[in-house]
């Protein structure tokens, strides 16, 4: 894996376990084992990593959307989506959009432009699986699919970051209610 690339998956796994400004350059270089000028020759400003990271971000979110598409629409669909998630729970650690949205109140200009990006690829990404699974009949609710999107994205991102305090089962609690709460008559 080239620096650069090992520099991206570094920050995917500081930002969703420590959010964006949990975590600097000197944590990058600790990781890597490089000194923190190698990563400046790649990233100037953390902002410069910061977009980076979100492109990153959104073409996994992507990836996510052209597997989800190869599920039936409805329940199977809402569950891809949901199992996603569920692998963050497994780790510990946070949604990687959700947590760069927590910080944002700080970014310049270009970085909050990318993760505003980042946050409306995900909304239209389940807002699809929704109105996809509703259109099918096996999904069932009230509302339109983007404000019952907003819903489901609070309750999974929250419930990832709930997850991180003991029962620790936050995540599997809110996956299956939303499962349940979207399927029965």
């Amino acid at each position: 894996m080239s620096t650069h690339d090992s520099l991206i998956a570094v920050t995917d796994t500081l930002i969703q376990e420590n959010g964006y400004q949990g975590f600097s350059y000197a944590d990058l270089a600790k990781h890597l084992g490089i000194r923190k000028a190698s990563i400046h020759y790649h990233f100037q400003t953390k902002t410069d990593l910061g977009i980076a990271y979100c492109e990153y971000k959104e073409t996994d979110l992507l990836k996510l959307e052209t597997a989800l598409l190869q599920r039936p629409a409805g329940k199977a669909r809402l569950k891809g989506y949901i199992d996603a998630f569920l692998r963050y729970a497994e780790r510990g650690q946070m949604c990687g959009v959700h947590a760069m949205l927590s910080d944002s109140n700080l970014f310049a200009p270009p970085l909050l432009k990318a993760v505003n990006q980042l946050a409306q690829t995900d909304l239209r990404i389940l807002t699809s699986v929704l109105a996809s699974g509703r259109e099918s009949g096996e999904l069932l609710f009230n509302g339109t699919p983007a404000d019952i999107a907003i819903i489901i994205s609070s309750a999974i991102k929250g419930a990832l970051m709930l997850n991180r305090i003991p029962p620790h089962d936050a995540c599997n609690r809110t996956m299956s209610a939303i499962l349940k709460l979207l399927t029965q008559p």
